[in-house]
């Protein structure tokens, strides 16, 4: 019922003494979409986490927003069918609005009070506080405003990832029109349906399980793998199995995100990353059948030129490039995975 297709491709040249070089590249298809990215072997240039620690130092305290002497000084406020205080918080996660908004309704969520966090020293409670803060601003949202269609919480951590603040921070955005993304996921998800008799989602998690050869492995009702065509180089999938829409994730459901999230970052480290774009996408529609779904990519630069890791296929042809095999990277994953489980 999942198709998983991929092609290889090879490239022949020679060396200066006549030697036969052959070099593969993979083309994998998205088993939903068909979209297709390439998986480059033979090319793995060695990563150093950056420290933003002197950073730091000199973007935090009284020069950023988002610290707390500033935070209630210099954010903006929220009308009151939103948050009748002006802002939502959970613990020490604070949500204000945007000034630059990229939707109709966006929200910029901290953390905490600590100006720079790294992949380490993310606790449990900080980010599940931060995306409950999320999800209670898109059900405000979606109360007050009756031709919301659309939502979804968007992480660029770090400054690889395209995040001008170092306070570590995440964006729930809610629209009347979806990004392409989510265009294309409804309309290939419903023809699957229709096709097939079930939900895509639920049918590429149960496939990927029974195969292993990307599950990674799950809590609660919070299940992990990698995804067969990535669209980074890793591609880490969650799918929250029984929350259909924003409205069906529950407290625990975020708990069980956050402490196997911890197992993602630590694979992460590993392999010499630290920075990521995260995109988790709910509906808003309560008669939804279509789970939550998440997706993590790394993001880095190369070399002394701190050379971004995107480049014109990514960009222009719309084409992912991977330098690590998904097979490979969810073996690690499951290492991390199963230290949190016991």
């Amino acid at each position: 019922m999942i198709n998983f297709h991929k092609k290889e491709e090879w490239f022949i040249f020679y060396d200066n003494d006549g030697n036969k070089i052959e070099r593969k590249t993979e083309v994998r298809f998205d088993p939903l979409t068909g979209e297709s990215s390439r998986i480059i072997f033979d090319s793995k240039p060695p990563l150093t986490p950056p420290d933003y620690s002197e950073m730091a130092v000199k973007t935090g305290g009284a020069k950023c927003p988002f610290c707390p002497d500033n935070l209630l000084k210099m954010t903006p406020k929220f009308p009151k069918e939103i948050a009748l205080d002006g802002r939502i918080m959970t613990g020490e996660s604070v949500a204000f609005p945007n000034l630059f908004p990229y939707s109709k309704h966006n929200a910029v969520v901290i953390f905490s009070d600590d100006h720079y966090v790294t992949l380490k020293q993310f606790t449990v409670d900080m980010i599940k506080n931060a995306f409950m803060t999320a999800k209670i601003y898109i059900e405000n949202v979606v109360e007050s405003d009756q031709e919301a269609r659309y939502a979804s919480i968007l992480w660029n951590y770090l400054p690889p990832s395209g995040g001008s603040i170092l306070h570590p921070h995440i964006q729930p955005i809610v629209s009347d029109s979806p990004t392409n993304y989510l265009a294309l996921v409804e309309e290939k998800a419903q023809q699957f349906e229709q096709e097939h008799g079930q939900e895509y989602f639920k049918a590429l998690y149960e496939t990927e399980k029974s195969l292993g050869e990307r599950w990674i492995g799950e809590i609660g009702n919070v299940v992990w793998f990698h995804a067969f065509a990535p669209r980074g180089h890793n591609d880490f999938m969650a799918i929250f199995t029984k929350a259909h829409s924003i409205f069906e994730i529950g407290e625990e459901d975020l708990q069980h995100f956050a402490e196997s999230l911890k197992a993602i970052f630590a694979t992460l480290n590993e392999q010499g990353f630290a920075s990521f774009n995260l995109m988790l996408n709910a509906s808003i529609d309560r008669n939804s059948k279509q789970p939550v779904h998440i997706h993590l990519i790394p993001r880095f630069t190369i070399g002394m030129l701190e050379t971004s890791d995107i480049n014109s296929f990514q960009s222009l042809h719309n084409e992912p490039l991977s330098l690590k095999v998904p097979e490979e990277i969810a073996a690690k994953a499951r290492v991390h995975f199963e230290k949190i489980r016991n």
